[in-house]
């Protein structure tokens, strides 16, 4: 082991930050420390005998500092005393580069820094600690960040790279890389990010699950958003790998408890996007791949940033392993109802296929009343406000109307409607969104027709994004759309500036963009499962309107079909002025009624029950307050052609328990016992209907 990184280690500069509660600032103070011991409420980081300790007070990651880099020797849950770093480290770092860094690759350790941060207000505060290691051979500077927050279920891990004078990119492997033996491509791992000591010779399980991207390319039952594959079998002799999956569970103990890893990347199931990597599960442990960082987008200027990994500990089956995901998501990912909860119009819905015309400014005249008198929040102008092009080369984002914004602000203020703009991911400047955002006071943007490529696309459009924050703090927010077969921003990446836009929708054309409720619940269903609904923003179509040849939309009501939008944010994919009266009053109702429990739906966790929908099924969500007791919600959705008035559902975290239930629409209230298997029973006495129900556990 190298002296000089001992004693870097032990002797390194510490810089503590602590907020100003008054002045909200960071003051560091600097000191110098042996055994130091960093503390933001319940979290707490401990640098002490050549190690690590990082405790959120109900887990804690130790690494050893090995004179090759960081190696991981403890995963423990402190909450139920479980050890899950069950064998000896096999790897003397977590982290490698193929060509460059390997596992035996001498390093020196920089300095330690632990700091708290909230990443410019975007993410929960949490204690990060800044491990810079050279390596004098690659010529290579490494940063390891970890974040842990107070109370979290997981930490986050990240790489920074930066190159230093004679780095030679040359020879050096980015990818994973496929290696015949005997007539079999075989896949050998490529730069590692991060790495766990994972027993895989005990009775174990793995579950891999992703999300597709081109969602809008999506909507016959057949092609459905989530993918999720369980791998049983053990011990695990030879590596197993994954190239397609966002997460992975590796499950213990018959399914009951674990370690779920999540690659915080644009990795969708089929679009890898920027070397975005794969799991290996083997003898070894488990080992995450994808640096995300091309050998030759190493500068010697800066350190750019790698993919994230987070890694939660989990209890009580795959239910308790959603909640934790969606927790640990939550705090990387905070939900901001002043900015991002409303329900938003945009004009694009009533195309057939064209939208354009709807931007029409005596067409917005009109709508807006119109949105305002059923309670939409935000109208959105899609393609054809700008003054220059269309579509995915529109450019020049000012108003395109005569006056500019002056006439079509005063209507929007006198029906205290907000706006939304549609725009160009590239070409859309920082400048021109905050011209518009000072005339229009608040803007919803929705992002369109990106193409991530490389880690300089990516870094330009967070910049970007991040500019437009900080100029309207809690007056902005952007809407990033995974349209497409084109690598984009993926499930759990870039969540921070607002919602990603999910499945269009039309009500005739283009054929395959036609609403069919129970195939749009289906999608909504299947991303409850491992996503967080305020994250998502769903598109709700007039069923009325919905070509009948195509769809059985018109034999569902207004307030049906705006229901399966209820967890999420919704979007008036239509126009209300295209509204019959009876639609108009139904949809002015339901919408009041939410509106009165919107914002404990928007904070909740919401997760699918009943079973899939199909068409004859009874399906739903499931939202859960953060305590878990009070101001819980269900939506119960009885298929149109399901013959069962009453069914037994399956809830979840309440096997035994009894509950209060209130029906939101009726009023009536009803106390329901749930058996050890958390069913209760519900009624929906005919078929395309459902219950809006409000609970609380007696």
């Amino acid at each position: 082991m190298n002296n000089k990184s001992l004693m870097a280690f032990f002797l390194g500069i510490i810089l503590v930050s602590a907020l100003s509660s008054r002045a909200g600032r960071n003051e560091q103070q600097k000191a110098i420390y042996r055994d130091s011991v960093f503390i933001l409420k319940n979290a707490k980081v401990i640098l002490s005998q050549n190690k690590i300790i990082a405790s959120t007070g109900k887990i804690e990651r130790v690494w050893k500092w090995t004179g090759n880099g960081l190696q991981t020797i403890s995963l423990k849950d402190l909450l139920y005393n479980k050890e899950y770093a069950k064998i000896s480290p096999k790897l003397r770092s977590d982290w490698s580069l193929p060509g460059a860094i390997s596992d035996s690759s001498s390093a020196e350790l920089m300095n330690v820094e632990v700091t708290q941060n909230n990443d410019e207000g975007l993410s929960n505060m949490h204690l990060q600690i800044i491990s810079t290691i050279k390596y004098p051979g690659a010529k290579l500077l490494v940063q390891h960040i970890v974040w842990v927050y107070p109370d979290a279920v997981g930490v986050r891990t990240q790489l920074r790279i930066k190159a230093l004078d004679g780095f030679v990119a040359k020879g050096i492997r980015d990818d994973e890389k496929k290696v015949n033996s005997y007539g079999y491509n075989m896949e050998l791992a490529g730069p590692l990010c991060d790495y766990l000591p994972l027993n895989f010779t005990i009775e174990n399980q793995r579950r891999y699950w992703g999300y597709y991207n081109n969602p809008g390319g999506r909507h016959d039952p057949s092609r459905e958003m989530l993918q999720e594959t369980v791998v049983s079998g053990y011990p695990v002799f030879l590596q197993e790998d994954n190239n397609w999956a966002s997460g992975l569970s590796v499950e213990y103990n018959r399914g009951s408890e674990g370690v779920c890893v999540v690659k915080e990347s644009p990795k969708c199931v089929n679009q890898q996007a920027h070397l975005t990597g794969s799991f290996y599960s083997g003898p070894e442990g488990l080992k995450v791949t994808g640096w995300g960082l091309g050998a030759e987008e190493i500068v010697p200027d800066r350190f750019r940033e790698c993919w994230a990994t987070w890694t939660i500990l989990w209890n009580g089956g795959n239910d308790g392993m959603q909640l934790a995901l969606k927790k640990f998501d939550r705090m990387r990912y905070p939900v901001f109802p002043g900015r991002d909860m409303f329900i938003l119009s945009n004009t694009w819905g009533p195309a057939d296929p064209d939208g354009a015309r709807f931007t029409e400014e005596d067409f917005l005249m009109k709508e807006m009343p119109a949105l305002a008198d059923i309670g939409i929040d935000v109208m959105q102008i899609d393609d054809g406000w700008q003054k220059g092009g269309r579509s995915s080369g529109a450019r020049d984002f000012e108003p395109r109307y005569k006056g500019g914004w002056k006439k079509l602000k005063e209507e929007a203020d006198k029906y205290k409607l907000r706006f939304g703009l549609w725009i160009t991911a590239k070409y859309a400047t920082a400048e021109e969104m905050k011209k518009n955002i000072d005339s229009l006071g608040f803007v919803s943007w929705k992002v369109d027709f990106d193409q991530l490529h490389n880690r300089q696309d990516y870094e330009e459009r967070i910049k970007k994004y991040r500019d437009v924050l900080r100029y309207g703090p809690m007056k902005t927010q952007f809407s990033l759309c995974p349209e497409y077969d084109d690598p984009r921003y993926g499930w759990y990446y870039s969540k921070e500036f607002g919602s990603i836009y999910f499945q269009n929708l039309q009500e005739g054309l283009p054929a395959h963009l036609t609403m069919v409720p129970y195939q749009v619940l289906r999608q909504h269903w299947l991303m409850a499962k491992y996503f967080n609904s305020d994250k998502l923003q769903v598109m709700l179509q007039n069923p009325k309107r919905t070509n009948a040849e195509r769809s059985d939309a018109t034999q569902h009501s207004h307030s049906y079909c705006f229901a399966m939008g209820v967890p999420f944010v919704p979007c008036f994919f239509q126009s209300a002025q295209f509204l019959d009266p009876q639609g108009k009053e139904e949809l002015k109702g339901f919408i009041a009624l939410y509106k009165k429990h919107r914002e404990k739906i928007f904070t909740a966790y919401t997760f699918p029950v009943g079973d899939k929908p199909d068409n004859e099924s009874w399906s739903g969500f499931q939202m859960v307050s953060e305590n878990g007791v009070k101001d819980n919600y269900l939506l119960l959705f009885r298929e149109l052609h399901n013959n069962e008035p009453i069914k037994k559902i399956r809830l979840k975290f309440l096997a035994g328990k009894s509950i209060a239930i209130t029906n939101l629409q009726t009023g009536a209230v009803m106390i329901k016992n749930a058996d050890s298997n958390g069913d209760i029973s519900f009624t929906v006495k005919k078929p395309a209907d459902f219950l809006f129900l409000k609970y609380n556990v007696i």
